[in-house]
């Protein structure tokens, strides 16, 4: 399949999955990105806040500025935690940047397990048999775990690498980073749309191989959630939310390339006939 073709399918996803987030009852999940939103912040916030009070007197003790009585110590004293509690928040902005993609994919991964399966149900019109079972379940939910730290681990690796190389080549720092952001976003695609190779009982491998032969529709997947994340603020709020958008969307893509794929083996068998 061609590029041009893969970015149709990854786009007509998104499409698809507005339409069924507002006509087939997929609303209603939002209520679970709603809820981890209020836990994060309330455990995030809370916990950046002691770890900036914390950095900030030991810091100030550090260089001996706690006792320090000589004139504009105060206004030293307060521009220093000022600045330390800036970079203390600026640094949870970044690492969640990276890391709350995955920490969001694996929280709710149980999650995106149900949602890809309704998905698909009703796309194809009719209910795919696909019995409840808690083993199978909890398989399914472990695998999307596995995917995402599996996921992880390969971006961080080609992150170190872009990094040793814009180092040394600093003309190609830019470059890295558009790199960086296709690299990201076929890895969240990957992720949201493997709860369908998992129903079509693709092992992980089978998978990977899979995903790169339609890496573009998985880059377009992807690429929303991984630019939300770093709006500033709400970026970390919306990303949740997105994040269901981008399960159906990419269930509607393997949906649809399911349906090429199978029209293609029709026509060979035909051929041969």
């Amino acid at each position: 399949m061609n590029f041009g073709k893969q970015l149709s399918i990854g786009f007509k996803g998104y499409f698809k999955a507005l339409e069924l987030l507002f006509s087939k009852g997929f609303m209603k999940y939002m209520l679970f990105p709603l809820l981890l939103n209020i836990l994060i912040f309330w455990i995030g916030m809370s916990q950046i806040m002691d770890l900036a009070v914390t950095a900030r007197h030991a810091f100030i003790n550090w260089i001996d500025l706690g006792s320090a009585d000589f004139w504009g110590a105060e206004f030293l004293k307060g521009a220093l935690s000022g600045i330390i509690t800036a970079l203390i928040y600026v640094l949870f902005f970044i690492s969640f940047a990276y890391l709350g993609g995955y920490i969001i994919i694996i929280i709710l991964s149980p999650l995106f397990s149900v949602i890809s399966e309704k998905t698909e149900n009703v796309l194809t019109g009719h209910k795919i048999d696909y019995p409840f079972e808690l083993k199978q379940f909890m398989k399914d939910v472990f695998r999307g775990i596995g995917i995402a730290l599996r996921n992880v681990l390969f971006e961080t690796g080609v992150m170190i690498l872009v990094f040793i190389a814009g180092a040394i080549l600093s003309f190609i720092s830019w470059i890295g980073v558009i790199f960086m952001f296709f690299i990201t976003s076929y890895f969240y695609g990957f992720s949201y749309m493997d709860y369908s190779n998992e129903r079509y009982k693709r092992n992980i491998k089978e998978s990977v191989t899979f995903m790169r032969k339609y890496k573009w529709v998985a880059v377009v997947n992807g690429s929303l959630f991984a630019l939300v994340l770093f709006i500033p603020y709400i970026g970390v709020a919306l990303s949740a939310f997105i994040a269901v958008i981008s399960v159906i969307a990419g269930t509607a893509s393997m949906v649809e390339i399911k349906k090429l794929e199978d029209a293609e083996t029709d026509k060979i068998f035909n051929a041969e006939i």
